[in-house]
């Protein structure tokens, strides 16, 4: 069985084995750090891509609950239209790869 001395960088205190120090509670291995790094930044993209989606909505999004009728309306007919010639897009790249097949 092979021991692992680790001092704290810490507080200097010399730790068999331990993940944790036994004195001031550092994190010794660096595997949990890296893991508390990689949530940390983690944690901070999905910030971020909260914040931007939320000062940056889409057409539909920011048009959709309009307080005027006309405009959701509208907004309802586009997005239809765009879902319609997406769907007919979708079928002729199905037939074409299915009859390259």
């Amino acid at each position: 069985m092979s021991y692992q001395n680790i001092k704290c960088p810490n507080c200097g205190v010399y730790n068999v084995n331990r993940d944790y120090c036994s004195k001031c509670n550092t994190i010794l291995s660096y595997k949990k750090r890296r893991e508390q790094e990689f949530k940390k930044e983690e944690e901070a993209r999905l910030e971020q891509r909260r914040l931007e989606k939320k000062n940056n909505p889409s057409f539909f999004e920011k048009y959709g609950n309009h307080r005027f009728l006309l405009v959701r309306v509208v907004v309802k007919i586009i997005k239809t239209i765009w879902v319609v010639i997406m769907a007919i897009g979708m079928f002729i790249a199905w037939l074409i790869s299915s009859i390259a097949a």
